[in-house]
């Protein structure tokens, strides 16, 4: 850990002040220039000899040369100066450019602090140091080795990658700079060195997570989506902190010279960390944390956007002008050095045009002045713009709408409509012209990724993301291979080539750099003079602010692109030129059909990504473990992958394992379906690298080994208690075992998990499983309890003569109870009765119904339980859930007609108040149970009904007991007519459709199958005699009350039962039923 000085400290640090002017120096001047003096050397060598020691195994470290004074003032400055200049330099070598300069000071310094380490650290008599041939490749190795995270690891062959190690190191190991944590450097006031380097130190640890991304053949391959197949759950939570420091830190206050109240950082940086929090939250798949911090970033900085309607042509044979959509954007102020920055960078990289013969170059707006028609919705500071005379932006801004542009192609589906509403962000900030080459860079790269989607736009897309990646390649490669061979003399003596994947690029008026090296690609387009080009620093002054890829994940997703037009081929070999050997055997597999001729061209594919993943895996069929023979072929990046066969790699596992060997082994396993291979991945990563547990369980519930899937899944979300994901795959699989309090668990550990949005990793999905879990749970927990309430009668009655399940208390042990409870246990730990589980279900129910509210049957779920309940139903939530089930489906079949009753049967139980005056409607209160229930019949239940008639026979009732006299008759009409005449439904008791209970063919048979089935089936004239007798009882106690009806009610009624009695006699003459109607109509006549 960092000491520290006994000596006073001064009252005011102002580091956030200090951070500003070290980082403005290094602008001035080149970044190696910091490797040139001794204070240098001494924090190398700390580093360096922290490296060896974490890859020696079975070495403590010794003496670690000079002592450090860490807690002098200078030294800090002089530590923070020589970090920020390594992170920027390793940057500016593989994510940004220009070509970095002077790297063979750095490279010395390097190799010597690592000659030195060595020496110092083997054993004594030791025949010669292994590496020392090549000392800073070697060194390369350890440091790509030190950054391995939870089983995965960076891309192999960063140049440079010692420079990131070294800054990492300085600012996150606590051995050269505090990194106390918020607690100690806020009461701590003296100093606040610790605080505001997290910033910094949420840098680090972010591109640290960047570097290990993976990139793939498919959508995850766009370097936005890439963080959700990284598992490496240690970083992430480290990167959150981080992140919780940095906002601490930056939004800090601090008293000035005058005792007021100042902000402890500026507010351009106030509004870069915003922007740096939002690109953090989106690359770890937070959409929600993500927009909410842009959101930040945008108040903060003033800026106004909207996306809105233009008239304009968008064809060049389009006549009439019609709605565009087009992003309106007006920045706060311009600034005097806003402007002058904006004029000294008129340098940018090359757009490519359009060229279609159908859609015009960009889109052709009507020129409007003033506030349009459907503008008044507008900002007021967006009213009177004109779509094709936008003002400029300032250079935040235009990072504000890339990275909404962003956001929305990284978590919206893909499709046109998509891709319509993304594009206009894109274009507003390239047609504002090029404020900051990194900026425009990546407006080009934002505007190509969403041009994939369409065919007119698709060649300009890949055409132009293939320039952005020559133009990456030309300012960070063309020197290096000279560059490499250089070092390798100053330090070896010898000419020998560097390990990093070297491409050379050439335009036409220049020759090749370096010596000759096969099959090395020219830049699509003349690669821009040094006028033409930016400075370092102007591409890194944002870099950080945008999702800037580095440039081997910029060229894995021009090779995707390649591959969306059908170019599998061209994405083949993109991959063996990064040496991406994963990637390429994915290709294979890809492109592989079982059905073509094995003889034919491009057969075989499955077996060739076999053999490549075994060729990094295996050594020869034959070899001795030890065997050194063919390690020089894994650098190899022009090796013929066509002559790999699966038989010739069947020997030892190479030692030690290649980088990302637990991934490896993982798409081995998925091509072998060997669990085995995902065994030895999990084994290899120190058990924690979770896709391999993952893969295992998927395996095994292909061949519904239901334990052994859930023992896997349990695993990895014990490594990775960070995924939504897995943790809803386990709550299925235990869910599928029975286990239904792990169940319940594990999908409250989704929802809560998928971030404070609350809506669960698949959203009405994962609230609907936790309903179903806590459901399941209750019942059990109610059998287990009236089993036991039925024991400890027989055992206090004495009928247990055996004595099994009793003791001296009465009750069963604790270790016992686990056994015979298994669900009221878990519950009773919880402290949660069984009433309370089935009031959780229905909670989670209700919650994935107001996410999925078109989806009927979660609705139903809801009025189920809410009629469950006990020791009174929630009527809310079953007046809520039928109304929507009826809403969605809008069909007389929804019709519970068991809902229906229980609520009738809860309104008749009622006293109806007097209404407005004696006899008149009684109209119940708004918001009342009553007025809820009378709407959903009269609004809803009413008019549905067609052919079902027991539904109009609770009608009546409801409006008998309103006192609508008239209303109830008819309803009880209705309800007869439908009975007779097209409805063959039973009566209630009597087996009636109910959503509680399967539906039988009978009780979903059409009306015009059922119209004569009540002269044949005996539940159906059933229901026609009840029907028959409600009516009676309707006309002798409402028809005096109705003015049409009045005194012949008598004559109505008997027209009915005898129209019954005709059209039945032959069927049911002598039946109980008939019986009923012939004494009915006895009473009529008397």
């Amino acid at each position: 850990m960092v000491s520290r000085d006994s000596a006073a400290k001064p009252a005011s640090t102002g580091w956030p002040t200090e951070l500003q002017d070290i980082d403005t120096a290094l602008n001035e001047t080149p970044f190696m220039d910091v490797f040139k003096d001794d204070l240098t050397n001494n924090i190398v060598t700390k580093f360096v000899r922290d490296v060896v020691v974490q890859n020696q195994q079975g070495h403590d470290e010794t003496g670690d040369g000079k002592s450090l004074n860490t807690g002098d003032r200078e030294f800090r400055r002089q530590a923070i100066r020589l970090g920020l200049a390594s992170l920027d330099a390793f940057l500016q070598a593989n994510v940004t450019g220009p070509v970095l300069e002077g790297t063979d000071t750095s490279d010395a310094v390097f190799a010597s602090a690592y000659q030195k380490a060595i020496r110092c650290i083997e054993e004594p008599g030791a025949n010669g140091v292994p590496g020392l041939k090549r000392p800073i490749e070697s060194f390369r190795k350890l440091c790509v080795r030190s950054l391995d995270t939870d089983g995965v690891s960076v891309y192999p062959y960063i140049p440079q990658i010692e420079l990131f190690g070294f800054a990492r190191f300085i600012f996150t190991s606590g051995n050269i700079l505090p990194v106390d944590p918020p607690e100690a450097w806020e009461a701590d006031s003296d100093d606040t060195l610790a605080g505001d380097l997290s910033w910094i130190r949420f840098r680090v640890h972010f591109w640290h997570y960047k570097l290990l991304t993976q990139p793939s053949l498919g959508p995850g391959s766009l370097f936005t989506k890439s963080g959700r197949w990284t598992d490496v759950a240690t970083l992430q939570e480290t990167i959150q902190k981080s992140l919780d420091d940095a906002e601490a830190s930056v939004t800090r206050v601090v008293e000035n010279e005058e005792g007021a109240e100042t902000p402890a950082w500026s507010h351009e940086h106030r509004i870069q960390f915003y922007l740096e929090k939002a690109n953090a939250h989106l690359m770890l798949g937070n959409d929600k944390a993500a927009r909410r911090a842009l959101q930040s970033a945008t108040e903060n900085s003033g800026f106004v956007y909207a996306l809105s309607g233009a008239l304009g042509k968008r064809t060049r044979f389009q006549e009439k002008d019609i709605s565009q959509l087009v992003v309106l954007a007006k920045s706060l102020q311009i600034t005097v050095t806003d402007a002058s920055e904006q004029k000294s960078s008129e340098s940018a990289p090359s757009a490519l045009p359009l060229n279609d013969d159908t859609l015009l170059e960009k889109i052709d707006f009507k020129n409007e002045n003033g506030v349009a028609e459907g503008r008044s919705e507008l900002p007021v500071q967006l009213r009177d713009i004109v779509p094709d005379k936008q003002p400029k932006l300032k250079p935040e801004d235009q990072i504000i709408l890339l990275t909404e542009a962003t956001l929305k192609d990284t978590f919206s589906p893909s499709d046109a409509l998509t891709s319509e509403e993304i594009l206009p962000f894109a274009v507003r900030v390239i047609d504002d012209k090029a404020s900051n080459w990194q900026i425009y860079t990546q407006a080009l790269l934002v505007r190509s990724r969403i041009e994939l989607n369409r065919s007119r736009t698709l060649e300009r897309a890949v055409l132009q993301m293939q320039a952005v990646v020559d133009q990456v390649i030309v300012d960070t490669q063309t020197p290096a291979l000279a560059t490499a061979s250089k070092d390798a003399e100053n330090c070896n003596g010898s000419n020998t080539e560097s390990e990093v994947p070297l491409i050379e690029l050439t335009t036409t008026n220049s020759r090749p750099t370096g010596s000759v090296t096969p099959k090395k690609p020219t830049s699509f387009l003349p690669a821009p003079t040094p006028s033409e080009s930016a400075s370092a620093q102007e591409r890194l002054r944002y870099v950080n602010a945008l999702a800037s890829p580095p440039r081997w994940h910029l060229e894995s997703e021009l090779a995707y692109a390649w591959a969306s037009v059908g170019s599998l081929v061209s994405a083949t070999e993109i991959f063996k030129r990064l040496r991406l050997w994963a990637e390429v055997a994915l290709c294979l597999a890809s492109n592989a059909n079982s059905d073509d001729d094995r003889d034919g061209r491009g057969s075989g594919g499955e077996e060739k990504a076999r053999a490549i993943v075994r060729w990094r895996l295996f050594h020869h069929t034959g070899s001795r473990p030890d065997s050194k023979d063919d390690e020089d072929d894994l650098d190899d990046a022009d090796v013929d992958i066509s002559t790999l066969k699966v038989s010739d790699f069947r020997g030892p596992e190479r030692s030690p394992a290649p980088p990302n060997a637990p991934r490896l082994f993982c798409i081995l396993g998925d091509l072998e379906n060997d669990p085995a291979h995902y065994e030895r991945a999990w084994e290899i990563s120190n058990r924690r690298f979770a896709r391999a547990q993952r893969s295992l369980g998927e395996l095994y519930l292909r061949n519904q080994e239901w334990t052994k899937a859930r023992d896997a899944y349990a695993a990895a979300v014990a490594v990775n208690r960070l995924s939504p994901e897995m943790w809803s795959r386990l709550g299925d699989i235990e869910l599928r075992l029975g286990h239904f309090p792990d169940a319940a668990e594990a999908f409250q550990r989704t929802i809560s998990t998928a971030g404070s949005g609350g809506e669960g990793g698949e959203d009405a999905r994962t609230w609907s499983n936790l309903g179903s879990a806590l459901l399941s749970w209750y019942r059990e927990a109610a059998a287990e309890n009236k089993a036991s309430r039925e024991r400890r009668l027989k055992e206090e009655s004495g009928d247990d003569v055996d004595g099994s399940h009793a003791n001296t208390s009465g009750r069963a042990t604790d270790g016992k109870e686990e056994e015979i409870m298994p669900s009221t246990a878990p519950a009773a730990r919880l402290s949660k009765q069984p009433h309370k589980l089935l009031n959780d279900a229905l909670e989670a129910f209700k919650r994935g119904a107001t996410i999925a509210n078109s989806n009927w049957r979660i609705w139903d779920n809801v009025v189920t339980l809410a009629a469950s309940l006990s020791p009174s139903p929630g009527f809310d939530d079953v007046i809520l859930g039928t109304r929507n089930v009826l809403r969605i489906r809008k069909t007389e079949d929804a019709l519970d007609v068991d809902i229906l009753t229980l609520l009738v049967r809860e309104m008749t139980g009622r006293a109806a108040g007097s209404g407005d005056g004696a006899g008149a409607v009684y109209e119940p209160p708004r918001a009342s149970l009553e007025r809820k229930v009378i709407d959903l019949f009269e609004n809803d239940v009413v008019p549905l009904l067609t052919a079902t008639s027991e539904p109009w026979s609770l009608v009546s009732r409801l409006r008998a007991w309103r006192r609508d006299w008239a209303g109830a008759l008819e309803a009880a009409e209705k309800g007869w007519r439908a009975a007779v005449g097209g409805s063959g439904a039973r009566v209630s008791g009597g087996g009636g459709s109910s959503s509680l209970a399967p539906t039988t063919v009978a009780s979903s048979s059409s009306g015009t199958a059922a119209a004569a089935d009540w002269l044949q089936d005996a539940g159906a004239w059933d229901a026609v005699v009840q029907r028959t007798s409600e009516l009676v009882a309707a006309y002798e106690n409402y028809g005096d009350e109705v003015e049409s009806v009045g005194s012949r009610w008598k004559g109505k009624a008997r027209m009915s039962v005898r129209s019954v009695l005709g059209k039945g006699r032959e069927s049911w003459e002598g039946s109980d039923g008939w019986k009923v109607l012939e004494g009915l109509l006895e009473e009529l006549k008397g």
